[in-house]
């Protein structure tokens, strides 16, 4: 653990050497590791760059155990001309790491807080430090492998796989990585497309609690009204999934694969066969999966906990003790902004600290290349939900659109800076200077300590602890 002196202790020490008594000065010296060393508070952050792997014509993605085989074609992200999505993320997730990995050092240190000067207009700041890690460190053109290989895509995916050598042998997947980290913040980095009319820009994505999909699942029962639904802040929000879906019926969709694994159909009335998104949250290996008897008892398709139908269906086990705690209600539901928890605060702090941030080093200039801040994306997600830690899911600019590329290509130094700056200031805060610029970050840190001293114990840290 790296130490930091006090600043009245180096005024003692300065002051017994101007007298000149020795023997008090080293007396004091003996004592002081005692009293006077304060150790430099360390918070773990994942800087999650989007996909990495290739596209490929056939089911390589998302390890169903129940059915034995991949549910779907592997996700690649958005291409561009020449330009890709996961290779554009992966290049400003090297620089975001760059940055923070500065305050495991003093000398480091000092660099980061001339970036946090030029954000802020302060002079003093905390002193932290983080411990980094990337979701990933390539994509999958790095490792010379043809794009149909059956390994290509193996870091790259997101829920846990058999081993192409051995097929009893599960890895994890990335979602399984993280938790084991034992991360306090995941910072998802994504570009969206953007359709006709569409000026470009950043938003947030976000995955609902389970107060939201219960509701949900009440009205299918009919124990609820739509009327409920529609007055919830984040009703208008949900991704529209299918052509001709409204927000509550694509919302509906999502519940069934959030309870059971299968999308219903556009009535709600019936499971849709050919959409199963399997039993997620026993994709991944953490203390939230069931035990080995799962896969037999969903075989089944009896009533309980894997029932096809929400008249027998369950909420047990313990990844729905989990959904309905306390935690997962701060960290998705509600919150400071009204709806989407902390995971909606952290992600809005960070699209508005690069907003402040890329204004503040640029000045006029960060006009030309600067979109709106557009209402957030909301569904089912899996990295907002299953990882155990506050999640910072940005869709940071639009790739087709030639503004976003301006700004996450030709100023990513500047747009890493940022964002780092805007991580520091989620776990200290970091009051803006004054000024009018648009989308101010509000400068307020995320409650960490909340998550920390649970009953249960340390909420970061219980994930990979077993029951």
């Amino acid at each position: 653990m790296i130490l930091l002196l006090k600043k009245y202790t180096f005024k003692k020490i300065n002051i017994l050497k101007k007298t000149g008594s020795l023997a008090l000065t080293l007396s004091f010296l003996c004592l002081f590791p005692f009293i006077n060393l304060q150790a430099i508070p360390e918070y773990r952050v994942v800087i999650d760059p989007g996909h990495g792997g290739s596209n490929i014509r056939r089911k390589d993605d998302k390890w169903d155990p129940v059915s034995e085989q991949y549910l779907e074609s592997y996700l690649p992200g958005m291409t561009y001309k020449n330009l890709t999505e996961h290779e554009v993320m992966l290049q400003l997730a090297r620089r975001v790491e760059y940055y923070l990995k500065l305050t495991e050092t003093a000398s480091g240190w000092e660099e980061f807080q001339k970036i946090l000067e030029t954000i802020s207009g302060s002079k003093e700041f905390p002193r932290i430090q983080f411990k980094t890690m990337m979701s990933r460190e390539d994509s999958w053109n790095h490792r010379g492998l043809p794009a149909n290989d059956i390994r290509t895509n193996a870091p790259y995916r997101l829920y846990d796989f058999p081993d192409p050598d051995d097929k009893s042998k599960i890895l994890p997947g990335r979602i399984s990585a993280i938790n084991n980290f034992q991360p306090h913040l995941v910072v998802s980095l994504h570009l969206n497309p953007a359709g006709k009319g569409n000026p470009g820009g950043m938003t947030a994505v976000l995955a609902p609690g389970y107060r939201t999909f219960d509701l949900l699942r009440k009205i299918t029962l009919k124990k609820a009204s739509v009327k409920e639904f529609n007055k919830l802040p984040w009703s208008d929000k949900f991704l529209l999934s299918d052509r001709g879906w409204n927000h509550f019926q694509s919302a509906r969709a999502d519940a069934w694969v959030y309870f059971h694994g299968y999308r219903c159909n556009k009535a709600g009335t019936a499971p849709w066969l050919e959409k199963n998104r399997g039993i997620r949250y026993n994709m991944v290996q953490w203390r939230y999966a069931d035990g080995p008897e799962w896969i037999t008892e969903a075989r089944k398709k009896g009533p309980g906990r894997f029932s096809m139908k929400y008249t027998d269906f369950e909420p047990e086990g313990s990844f729905f003790d989990r959904e309905r705690s306390q935690a997962e209600a701060w960290r998705r539901e509600d919150g400071p902004l009204g709806y989407g928890g902390d995971n909606h605060l952290a992600s809005d702090e960070l699209l508005r600290f690069a907003q402040y941030g890329t204004r503040r080093f640029l000045n006029k200039k960060a006009e030309a290349i600067l979109g709106p801040i557009q209402q957030p994306y909301v569904s089912t997600y899996a990295m907002p939900t299953f990882v155990n830690a506050i999640n910072a899911y940005l869709e940071i600019g639009h790739l087709n659109r030639s503004r976003d590329r301006a700004l996450v290509i030709g100023q990513r130094e500047v747009l890493a800076k940022s964002l780092a700056a805007g991580i520091y200031s989620l776990f200290v805060g970091l009051k803006p200077a004054q000024g009018k610029e648009p989308y101010r970050p509000r400068g307020t840190p995320v409650d960490f300590k909340k998550y920390e001293n649970l009953p249960e114990g340390n909420y970061f840290e219980i994930v990979t602890k077993k029951k």
